[in-house]
């Protein structure tokens, strides 16, 4: 059996396509025994993970061995020893899939991981970026597809704000509206009491702060709450915000290069660039500093039961 390498940013994706390689290889009764996952907080992770590998599976089916690739190759630092890596990965027996995944592509220019590349067979799961119209186009018509759901041009507008590249929300939005068009053309009317439209209230939201309009941002967050948004969620989605800002408005003021900027950033377009130096425009570095600071105490206010959320929102707006 091959060896496979998951990799990309679409976890939800990837997850999918993992349940589905485990469904068409383990055979359901005997899964516990023939799914092994390894964490990185296994000690000795490559021996274990070969040994696993090595063993055959119990009763009926094919086994899988299932590890992260920066435990995994980290493991197998040691340059030395891949001639004895390629003889492993090369005596896998034919009943068993070492299954290897990440977040991120592992770098090819490590003799370790073009060892590992020699014998796998690759699948990226890349997120499309949140500013990419087109590509979150193509996304919410391949789910229309997928569950036949008829679209008009200003309900898919509408699905592309709304949804967004959440892969996630796209399958269950489309699950829900499969059942309720019955194949028949939702209307945009429609459509709006279906699927709710989170993404602006973000937007909305995090300007609000940014340009200290304390009563829109209570409503924003009223709105969200309203729509069972988790305080936790809004939380991490707000420090997402500004410290993208903070990072962009503390590289022009250390007048770094946009390229620079983007990379610690961690833009995957640099062109988003132009669009945050024009929101951060008149807003200073200390603002953003300290309402970042602000948002981290909020999270671990949450966490440990005081729901401050509301009164760390209005005393941001203040800053």
């Amino acid at each position: 059996m091959p060896i496979y390498l998951y990799y990309g940013e679409d976890t939800y994706s990837l997850n999918q396509k993992i349940n589905h390689l485990v469904n068409q290889n383990v055979h359901a009764e005997w899964k516990d025994f023939n799914y092994i996952k390894l964490s990185g907080n296994e000690k000795n992770i490559a021996a274990k993970v070969f040994t696993e590998v090595m063993t055959l599976p119990f009763g009926e089916g094919n086994k899988i061995v299932h590890t992260d690739s920066d435990h995994l190759i980290g493991s197998l630092s040691n340059e030395d020893n891949n001639q004895e890596l390629e003889n492993q990965l090369s005596r896998i027996p034919a009943s068993n899939i070492l299954l290897i995944t990440s977040n991120k592509k592992p770098d090819s220019r490590r003799t370790v991981v073009k060892t590992i590349l020699k014998y796998a067979q690759q699948e990226e799961f890349p997120l499309v970026p949140y500013w990419d119209k087109k590509g979150i186009v193509n996304l919410i018509g391949k789910y229309a597809t997928i569950y036949q759901v008829k679209l008009t041009p200003d309900v898919t507008d509408y699905l592309v704000e709304a949804i967004g590249n959440n892969t996630a929300r796209a399958d269950s939005e489309f699950a829900k509206l499969a059942v309720y068009a019955s194949e028949k053309i939702i209307s945009l009317e429609e459509i709006k009491q279906l699927v709710s439209n989170h993404n602006t209230d973000y937007q909305k939201l995090t300007m609000a702060m940014l340009r200290n309009h304390s009563n829109l941002a209570i409503a924003q967050v009223d709105k969200l709450l309203d729509s069972n948004e988790h305080p936790l969620k809004i939380v991490a989605t707000l420090t997402s915000f500004f410290r993208t800002w903070l990072i962009t408005k503390a590289g022009i003021e250390a007048k770094l290069s946009d390229m620079k900027i983007a990379e610690i950033a961690e833009l995957k377009n640099p062109k988003r660039l132009y669009y945050l130096k024009d929101e951060v425009k008149f807003v200073g570095v200390q603002k953003l500093k300290n309402s970042l600071t602000l948002l981290l105490q909020l999270e671990t206010e949450l966490k440990s039961g005081t729901n401050n959320l509301i009164s760390r929102i209005i005393e941001i707006c203040t800053i």
